[in-house]
């Protein structure tokens, strides 16, 4: 074999790595954008679930806070109602004390 023969081999040798190697750049760009691409993706996709369930704990616990202020309004009417119907029975008496003030005093400033 000739030293010609020999360069010329060196030299192809030489020219298959470097397409090789550019190969393999190039593939290797390719595959992290791609798991780039497929990181976002993964992303994004746990973010809507994230907000899915957060908006779900939201409305249900809207609905226990309006619950609960349904119960406390209702015991409150309820209170309300109560005191209501023991003031109306009494006010036969409070009138019939403010009657008979009203009278001790008339009668106490006549001479």
């Amino acid at each position: 074999m000739s030293r010609e023969e020999v360069l010329n081999r060196i030299r192809q040798a030489e020219q298959k790595r470097s397409e090789m190697e550019a190969e393999a750049l190039g593939q290797k760009e390719q595959t992290l954008r791609e798991a780039q691409r497929e990181a976002r993706r993964i992303l994004d996709e746990a973010a809507a679930q994230a907000e899915a369930e957060a908006n779900g704990l939201v409305q249900a616990e809207g609905k226990k806070t309006l619950e609960e202020l349904r119960r406390i309004v209702t015991a409150g009417e309820k209170e309300v109602s109560r005191q209501r119907d023991g003031s109306t029975a009494r006010l036969p008496e409070a009138v019939d004390i403010l009657y008979k003030e009203f009278l001790r005093q008339v009668n106490a400033q006549t001479p």
